[in-house]
């Protein structure tokens, strides 16, 4: 069996603990299917095929960590680290070796294996309070050529002002953060030894059948404040994004950015 191993990240850093990760963890047990055009997506840009090596950044509760271990299969890896391991107890042993787990914080990454074929990391990145070092950090990891693929919220979008109004007011733990342009981050890769990255908008569907179970779905993913109901945390998705209906219910649309780059050869 696998150990945990740490590098004690700052406490900052340490945001899906205690009530947070229960709620997050509830969220995706209740509506296991919500995110299946996330999964999708994820498997479109990554593309984690049998025997690769991956490296994902801030897993939270290894809901895209299971799907990548399945597709690079017993030949390939999946190393999963977070800030907190918390939701990620059971995830070394239930895919029998496959996955590794390391509660490290991104831009203190230092792990006993290199050489990584791909990264993914989905909704983590403005979290990381040094993207600098974060993006050195991951790159000393990678092998030459190796694919970087970061799904998040981009600055100056629909998905980054629903945050700053309504989730910072909202979540228990505050939601003080700082999303990525497109600027910043082309600038990351160059000081750090990434190719120029290309960028794709992408609009996920999370499916439910009422918009009352879209509403507590919002509630226990963002860890709503006893303050704010279901239906407050519904109206505000309202006020932000777009609700449609889709087949027998309805979808909630989600606009995210993608960014994928690759290590260039000449970097350290």
């Amino acid at each position: 069996m696998f150990m945990y191993m740490s590098s004690t990240p700052i406490e900052s850093d340490i945001v899906f603990s205690g009530r947070r990760s229960a709620t997050y963890r509830d969220a995706l047990h209740l509506f296991p299917d919500a995110w299946l055009d996330d999964v999708a997506a994820m498997r479109r840009f990554l593309q984690p095929i049998y025997g690769r090596h991956v490296l994902e950044i801030g897993a939270g509760n290894g809901h895209f960590s299971r799907a990548i271990a399945e597709d690079v299969g017993p030949a390939g890896l999946l190393v999963a680290t977070d800030p907190s391991t918390e939701q990620l107890e059971d995830l070394e042993v239930e895919s029998g070796g496959r996955i590794r787990v390391f509660g490290q914080a991104a831009h203190m990454l230092d792990l006993p294996i290199r050489d990584f074929d791909m990264a993914w990391s989905r909704g983590a990145v403005h979290h990381i309070s040094d993207k600098t070092a974060a993006w050195k950090a991951i790159a000393a990891h990678m092998r030459p050529g190796g694919k970087l693929v970061i799904a998040d919220i981009f600055a100056g979008t629909r998905l980054a002002a629903y945050f700053d109004d309504f989730i910072a007011q909202s979540c228990c733990t505050g939601h003080e953060v700082s999303f990525l342009s497109r600027e910043f981050a082309t600038s990351l890769c160059a000081l750090t030894g990434w190719d120029k990255p290309q960028f794709t908008d992408v609009t996920t569907r999370w499916r439910f059948d009422t918009k009352a179970s879209l509403g507590h779905f919002l509630r226990l993913l963002f860890s709503a404040t006893e303050i704010f109901t279901d239906d407050d945390c519904l109206v505000a998705a309202e006020r932000h994004l777009d609700i449609v209906s889709d087949g027998n219910g309805i979808a909630l649309l989600w606009p995210m950015t993608v960014m994928e780059t690759t290590k260039l050869p000449t970097a350290n």
